[in-house]
């Protein structure tokens, strides 16, 4: 029971794997894709003109694609006769909280086309279905239906362990957590397992793991994923991009889940197109071969980092690009002006990082110098 009044019935859904789908994933062959069906616990939910109900699910891995749709749709009385194709049936879902016809993330029409949300995020879901008009006009009289009936059926589809994207055709890594040594807790960095590693800094190179130019000539992806900790959401998640000419890399950041050209927290495109706008979200000194930013004040969980690499003449193996994701308590040091502090939050769970500047310097990260009186 939830709700403003704790009056609204939710029910779960209950899921189960169904077996592998072959999809044409690459030039070279098939790529698995295993799909988890969720359906009501009751075959068939009934409910009248304007009544709303609600379901949820829990989506335990990352996922391609999320499938809404419904089954064996029909009116009650038996002996009603109206056209069902006339029906709104109309789904709303939200991620993390109830759906409301005012408020959701994702609407569609059932009864018209099941609604598809891609690439949703990790965590709980909520679906939530409204009936609307089912009085039938049949032959200049109103048909006696009371009630739409049908079979709710939730597909999730996902890729086998190591690809992402469209088809499964892109490569995914998993980074494992490398801790700083003596550093402040939760610093660390993002390597891929048994990658070429870089000594000192921790980089790896980039070009051996991106995924495969496609036949057609499209951009492709290539997807990392990452674990923040509970507890580290006070710190700052820094991305480093450097090679020896000009990159050909847009950057796409997401929480939770896959990020797209439609779905992302934070983006870098060029020197003048990133999340510039976000208070969180800080560029450095980037240019045609270089990419240096930082996620302020990072959420935990998992994160996505996806690198769009745009189709071009050139071969990948022309250049070198190497890569660093690093998980920082005080952006740039403080720029050496200042000392990096930290602090529990109330719940004493989360520690919190913030530059303790000196006189002369001040911002953020302790990089504005400040004029004084004699100067």
């Amino acid at each position: 029971m939830q709700g403003q009044y704790c009056n609204q019935t939710i029910e779960l859904l209950s899921c189960a794997r169904s077996g592998n789908s072959s999809g044409n994933g690459s030039v070279s062959g098939f790529f698995n894709q295993s799909m988890v069906l969720c359906r009501n616990n009751f075959e068939t939910s009934c409910h009248g003109d304007g009544e709303m109900k609600i379901y949820s699910l829990e989506i335990l891995r990352i996922t391609e694609s999320l499938t809404i749709s419904v089954q064996n749709l029909r009116l009650r009385p038996l002996d009603s006769i109206g056209n069902s194709s006339r029906i709104y049936l109309m789904c709303f879902a939200r991620y993390g909280a109830m759906p409301l016809a005012t408020l959701h993330d994702y609407s569609g029409d059932l009864n018209q086309s099941p609604l598809v949300i891609r690439f949703p995020k990790v965590g709980r879901w909520y679906i939530s279905i409204l009936a609307l008009h089912l009085a039938k006009e049949i032959g200049g009289a109103l048909s006696n239906a009371s009630k739409v009936c049908y079979s709710l059926e939730v597909q999730e589809l996902e890729c086998p362990l190591g690809k992402a994207g469209p088809n499964c055709s892109s490569e995914r890594y998993m980074l494992q957590t490398v801790l700083r040594k003596y550093s402040t807790p939760f610093e660390s960095y993002y390597l891929p397992d048994g990658g070429d590693v870089i000594s000192d800094a921790a980089n790896f190179h980039l070009e051996p793991l991106l995924s495969n130019y496609s036949v057609g000539g499209l951009d492709t992806w290539t997807y990392f994923l990452l674990d923040v900790p509970r507890g580290a959401a006070g710190g700052n998640l820094h991305v480093r991009l450097t090679s020896d000419r000009k990159m050909n890399y847009e950057i796409y950041a997401r929480n939770g889940g896959l990020p797209s050209l439609i779905n992302w927290d934070y983006y870098y495109v060029n020197k003048t197109s990133s999340s510039g706008d976000s208070v969180f979200f800080v560029l450095y000194n980037s240019s045609d071969e270089k990419v240096d930013f930082y996620i302020l004040y990072v959420k935990e969980g998992i994160w996505n980092i996806a690198l769009r690499h745009l189709n071009s003449t050139g071969d990948i193996s022309d250049g070198q690009t190497t890569m660093s994701i690093s998980l920082e308590r005080c952006p740039k040091r403080c720029s050496y002006h200042g000392a990096c502090k930290s602090a529990l939050d109330t719940s004493g769970l989360t520690l919190y990082s913030f530059c303790a500047c000196d006189r002369n310097h001040g911002g953020f990260d302790c990089s504005i110098e400040i004029v004084s009186h004699q100067g």
